[in-house]
């Protein structure tokens, strides 16, 4: 079985991501040539920047469908990358967020110095309503380069942290690339992702890849790209 990628941007014109439908199925040739045979896409949902309703997202998708079901690319499927705020929290509550395939996980981003307060009791909430938190590239956040307690606790609550991988190559810079290997080394990733933005990130990722299995062997890189993608998809964390 391939590798599954949980962190995406390959839908033109709906965020940061790629700008065209060329841009879009060449990042995605990249990534099939890397082992991935599903890769899901996670537009941004993040009021004020990227004001995207899961209707909006939906929409976007499946009018690039055909381009995407073609032979040679990986499997497609549509979730989102949501902003932890206010507004977003309230759509998880009322089902109108957009988790990843199977409705049993979402995908989450935070302000990239600290995690809200509260954190902890809103993921009791989502978990409650059947939802696994799963939280996107920690190494980013500010709050966890000096120490990785937060993450500890979160996870220890039953959260997941999903690895950007080309952080371990310092796309990011020093900072990100450290807090990566920390948490790493601590085994607190439970799967690893692209987060590819352009065709030409796919190289930072294959690096990442390689680096992970130069550190840690064949096995880790199956469990961060193909075990752990698929227990967080059936809303588990991989053991």
């Amino acid at each position: 079985m391939g590798f599954v990628d949980l962190h995406s941007h390959y839908v033109p014109g709906i965020d940061d991501g790629v700008r065209d439908v060329n841009e879009g199925v060449a990042l995605l040739k990249e990534l099939g040539q890397l082992g991935f045979e599903r890769v899901i896409a996670t537009p941004h949902m993040r009021p004020g920047l990227f004001d995207n309703q899961r209707e909006d997202l939906e929409r976007a998708f499946e009018a690039l469908r055909p381009h995407f079901d073609q032979p040679g690319l990986p499997e497609t499927a549509l979730s989102s990358e949501h902003y932890f705020d206010d507004v977003v929290y309230q759509r998880l509550l009322e089902g109108r967020g957009l988790p990843y395939p199977g409705g049993k996980a979402v995908l989450l981003e935070f302000y990239e110095i600290d995690f809200p307060p509260m954190i902890d009791r809103c993921f009791s909430e989502l978990r409650r309503r059947g939802l696994l938190p799963v939280i996107a590239h920690p190494e980013r956040y500010r709050c966890l380069w000096g120490s990785t307690d937060a993450l500890e606790r979160l996870v220890d609550g039953g959260a997941a942290a999903l690895l950007d991988t080309a952080a371990l190559v310092g796309k990011y810079g020093r900072k990100p690339q450290e807090a990566a290997e920390a948490i790493l080394e601590l085994g607190l990733y439970h799967a690893a992702c692209s987060d590819a933005h352009r065709p030409a990130d796919a190289a930072q990722v294959e690096r990442g890849m390689r680096r992970i299995e130069e550190l840690y062997g064949p096995d880790e890189l199956a469990f961060l790209f193909d075990e752990g993608p698929r227990a967080l998809l059936g809303g588990e964390l991989p053991a």
